[in-house]
């Protein structure tokens, strides 16, 4: 009787320690970001199709980066309406321009500048910088450097730091050596993002459904705690 006692005693830290590990194994490496991370949101174009801005409030959406611009000329149809239901909702959104791998920066800049004049935003200016949706007929040497102007011209217009979407393959590229103190937007559908620099928002899902949202939609989730979301979203200027 006495050695079924001892071994009991043994049996329950080990049970305790491997149910402990299983948790730990699927939150690490298992479960969904969403539930990885405490702050959790959505980005959104014209291409989404309708939103009612309402309904996704009620999914508990922290943030919204919405498109305003891309490349020299165009600017989205549905920004700023995107932009005033959102902040109506209560929901801090941000604003986010495609970079056009063939034209030149500067005109880049003033599209995005021209479309996000008099519009209040929460967080800071995007560039969407990836070589998906792009023809790159260019060196990559020019590239950068048009890349460095955009940059260069909203921060000087806006009083804050860019902050700057990308992919792993464009991040190298572009990216890394070029704007080593720049926060990250990491574009990644591995179960953690494999770069060489902490992110600080994370899209990892392109397909997401939500209600009062028409179409497809973005999910994003951001690294930090609620108090580190709100010192972000309270020090967004540089």
């Amino acid at each position: 009787m006495k050695r079924k006692k001892r071994n009991s005693q043994h049996i329950l830290p080990v049970a305790l320690f491997i149910g402990a590990l299983a948790v730990w194994i699927i939150v690490r490496f298992i479960s969904d970001p969403h539930h990885r991370y405490l702050i959790w949101g959505i980005d959104v174009s014209a291409h989404t199709g309708k939103i009612d801005w309402e309904k996704v409030k009620d999914h508990k959406v922290d943030f919204a980066f919405i498109k305003a611009s891309e490349g020299a000329t165009l600017k989205d149809k549905s920004f700023r309406n995107n932009v005033t239901r959102a902040r109506e909702a209560g929901i801090p959104v941000g604003a986010y321009h495609f970079f056009n791998f063939n034209r030149r920066g500067i005109a880049q800049a003033q599209n995005f500048l021209r479309a996000i004049d008099g519009v209040e935003l929460d967080l800071p200016p995007v560039v969407d910088v990836e070589e998906w949706g792009n023809v790159v007929r260019r060196p990559r040497k020019q590239i950068i450097a048009d890349l460095v102007d955009f940059v260069e011209l909203v921060e000087k217009t806006t009083g804050q730091k860019v902050l700057i979407y990308t992919n792993k393959d464009t991040f190298k590229w572009y990216i890394s050596e070029t704007f080593p103190e720049h926060d990250i937007w990491i574009c990644s559908f591995d179960h953690t993002p494999e770069i060489e620099k902490s992110w600080t928002f994370w899209q990892y899902h392109h397909e997401g459904r939500l209600k009062g949202i028409q179409g497809k939609v973005d999910f994003n989730v951001f690294y930090g705690n609620t108090i580190e979301w709100k010192n972000y979203l309270n020090n967004k200027k540089r």
